[in-house]
């Protein structure tokens, strides 16, 4: 509990707490600055006003505190209070305390009143309806904020929509993504087998040829899902069996290790690219038919 103390006629100054305002008029609904200090005995420990004080007729804004000064003298302890002001009243009057500790219980001890005028902002007149405003036309630019629950809220019914169509059409969807891979990935092949045989054939060159035969084998293992790339003849035979794929194979292993230049390089390479071709189709048929006996 503390005990008030409050500033009387007769008393020293010197043991009151000192507040004025920084002001000597002030404007409705700008800060103002209200200076607060108190001079003590160095073990003597006080409390200020916080932001929980009542200010009235005043509003608290923040506070700013100034680090204790101690000399011969004493302590001295202060701070300095931003308000402001929402009241009409021409004169103002502000007084705080300071809270002195002591044994059992604290003592309040108060300032002198301090008193502060109020700047009128329109001009006086005993005729209100004479008053017109003042037109403000600068335009204010607003902050542009993110729209949180709009945004959570499109995101959920893209959610739901995706989920829904993915439940209706994903096998089909699903089904014609991987056809479309196939078929880019073949086209890409094709393509670049034509521009290996068509060099092959305009230079008789069985470097081109190889190429040729690498590129094959690479393309085989992306479709069947086994390392033709590594495989030999007859292994490649004994996975694909075709007797024109075999003499194929084997004209072309005499034309790139054996350095012999043939006519039958040409046909030879043809022969590769049609296998390509039939496995190309019989996967994309596979695809079809896995995917509609899933619907079923």
């Amino acid at each position: 509990m503390c005990t008030k103390v409050v500033a009387v006629h007769g008393q020293e100054k010197e043991n009151l707490p000192q507040g004025v305002f920084l002001n000597d008029t002030i404007v409705v609904g700008k800060p103002f600055s209200y200076a607060f200090s108190y001079r003590h005995g160095a073990e003597t420990e006080v409390f200020f006003p916080d932001s929980s004080y009542d200010f009235s007729p005043f509003t608290f804004l923040h506070q700013e505190f100034y680090t204790t000064r101690t000399d011969t003298s004493g302590s001295l302890d202060s701070t300095i209070y931003t308000l402001v002001a929402f009241e009409v009243k021409p004169r103002q009057v502000l007084r705080l305390p300071v809270y002195v500790l002591a044994d059992v219980d604290c003592t309040a001890v108060y300032t002198a009143p301090d008193t502060v005028y109020l700047k009128l902002t329109l001009p006086a007149t005993s005729r209100p309806d004479t008053l017109s405003l003042l037109p403000e036309t600068e335009i204010g630019f607003l902050q542009r904020q993110f729209n949180y629950p709009v945004f959570l809220a499109a995101l959920l019914t893209l959610g739901f929509v995706s989920f829904i169509i993915y439940w209706l059409f994903g096998t089909g969807i699903l089904r014609q993504w991987r056809i479309f891979q196939l078929h880019r990935r073949h086209s890409e092949f094709v393509r670049a087998f034509n521009r290996f045989n068509r060099t092959a054939r305009e230079r008789d060159s069985t470097v081109e040829a190889e190429k040729a035969v690498v590129l094959w084998k690479n393309y085989l293992e992306r479709v069947e899902k086994k390392p033709f790339a590594t495989y030999t003849t007859r292994e490649i035979v004994d996975n694909i069996p075709d007797e024109a794929l075999e003499n194929a194979l084997k004209d072309i292993d005499r034309i790139i290790y054996g350095q012999v230049k043939s006519e039958k390089m040409d046909p030879s390479l043809q022969v590769l690219k049609n296998v390509a071709q039939r496995l190309y189709r019989q996967r994309r048929l596979e695809i079809s038919r896995k995917n509609k006996e899933t619907i079923q």
